[in-house]
Formats: structure tokens, C-alpha cells, sequence
């Protein structure tokens, strides 16, 4: 597992770039409109101060109420927000890989048949949908998924093809759909492996690898490109509970491309 943003690190490097996107996240999804920007400040200096795992920082989000509205955010806010711009690209029968606390499956299953995977242990608490686990998932072969969706899950594989690869061998899909938050001029990895930490090791307790495996744009068409026509279809730049932009990816495979 990648080690974590060591204490210190949001100052100078990460600072700049995370005050201005948490407080809009504060001031938008978290009920902080008076004192978003002095609250975001108040979160970078503790966490500059005790790192991810403070007890003091914890207490902070508690007392505060900013803990628990971020994840109201995550959990409900945030599945209304991305669910409507992928109903439309799943064609057929949809496997959501990987599908973590199963909030945006929930939200899928209300207009698509969607079915989630993830791997066992990986979340403490009981998911919002059934879920199976992953190694199921390769017994059941061809023809029973037609799209597989990847909803922000490929920037914390360390070896995101093997996964791609072994969804395309063993069931055959006829497209991927792919959430990923990319790097831009805008969005260093330093941000996004910060944000990682925070909400895996501080918001919440989740044992979720991070390698910080993010791309840009094109880094990302130039990678799932390999598998068949690739398309940037949707920026999403009001994510709830995000502090930046989703994007969001299809893929028609080429019929060749899980031999």
C-alpha cells in the first residue's frame, strides 16, 4: 500500500490547491456557507499539524458536524449527481466492479439492471445494495454482462490492466464505462493522493490501497484505447462531495480485444 501524505506535506505544496476546492465543498454539500473558507483553513492546519489518523482532527469533524454532512455528500449526494450521466451509456445488462459502499449501484439499479462486485473486507460497514464478491464474478462467463462500469475505481488498482483484462477474458463485455478524477494543469497527484488519504484514513476508516495510479485525460483515452474506440463523454465539475472534476469514459470494445 502506498505510505500516506506524511504530516506537513498540505503546506506549501498542497495547501493552495486544496483551500479553495474543500471550502467549496464546505460551502456547497456541507452547510458551511458563512464559514467555509475559515473552516477549510482550520482542516489544513490540523491535518498539517497531526496528519490523517489525528485524534484531534477527528474530533474536529464531529464537533463540528462537517464529518458527517461530507459523508451525507459521499453516500447520497454523490450518487445523484454522476448516476444520470451513466444511466444512459449502459447498454444491457451492467456489472458495477468493484462497487465499494454500493451507493451509486443503488442509484443505477433504480432505471438499469446493475449487479455489484467488490472484494471481501474491503468496506466495514454493510453495503446499500446485495453484494457479491469479486472472485465470483469470473465464473460467470460470457453473455450475462454487456457493460461493465468502473466508477472511479482504476486510479487505485496497481496494476489496472490485469483488472480491465480480466473483466474483458472472462466475461466479454461489449463496453467499459469509466469514472476517473484526472490530473490536469488545475488537479496535481499530489491533490488527488492527498484527498485519497483523507477520506480513506481520516473521514473514514476504509481499507482501500492508493498507489495514485491518476492520468490526465489523455493519459487515460491513450490507456483504455488499447481495448477499442474510446471517448471523453462527460466532465463533471459540480460532483457532490468531490473537491474536483469527475470525467467520465466509454469504451466499444474491439472483438478481438479479450483474446
Amino acid at each position: 500500500m502506498k505510505a500516506p501524505t506524511p504530516v506537513g506535506l498540505c503546506r506549501p505544496e498542497i495547501r493552495t490547491e486544496a483551500l479553495q476546492a474543500v471550502a467549496k465543498v464546505f460551502a456547497r454539500d456541507c452547510g458551511q456557507q458563512e464559514q467555509s473558507l475559515a473552516r477549510a483553513s482550520r482542516l489544513l492546519d490540523l491535518l498539517d499539524a497531526g496528519g490523517f489518523r489525528s485524534p484531534e482532527v477527528k474530533d474536529w469533524l464531529a464537533r463540528t458536524g462537517i464529518g458527517a454532512a461530507w459523508n451525507t455528500a459521499l453516500d447520497e449526494g454523490r450518487p445523484r449527481s454522476v448516476a444520470p450521466y451513466l444511466t444512459p451509456l449502459l447498454t444491457g445488462r451492467t456489472v458495477d466492479v468493484l462497487s465499494g459502499s454500493g451507493t451509486l449501484t443503488a442509484a443505477l439499479a433504480r432505471t438499469s439492471p446493475v449487479d455489484a462486485y467488490e472484494r471481501a473486507g474491503a468496506y466495514p460497514d454493510a453495503p446499500a445494495v446485495p453484494t457479491r464478491p469479486l472472485d465470483h464474478l469470473w465464473p460467470t462467463g460470457p453473455g450475462v454482462y454487456d457493460t461493465a462500469l468502473f466508477a472511479t475505481v482504476l486510479h487505485h488498482e496497481p496494476d489496472p490492466a490485469a483488472l480491465v483484462e480480466a473483466v474483458l477474458t472472462s466475461l466479454r463485455p461489449t463496453r467499459l464505462v469509466i469514472v476517473e478524477n484526472c490530473l490536469s494543469e488545475t488537479v496535481s497527484n499530489e491533490f488527488h493522493d492527498f484527498m485519497d488519504d483523507f477520506f480513506n484514513l481520516c473521514l473514514n476508516d476504509f481499507d482501500v490501497d492508493c498507489p495514485g495510479e491518476h492520468r490526465t485525460v489523455e493519459g487515460w483515452l491513450d490507456f483504455l484505447g488499447r481495448y477499442g474506440r474510446t471517448r471523453l463523454v462527460h466532465r463533471l465539475d459540480d460532483v457532490t462531495g468531490i473537491p474536483f472534476p469527475y470525467e467520465v469514459f466509454t469504451v466499444d470494445i474491439r472483438p478481438d480485444a479479450a483474446a
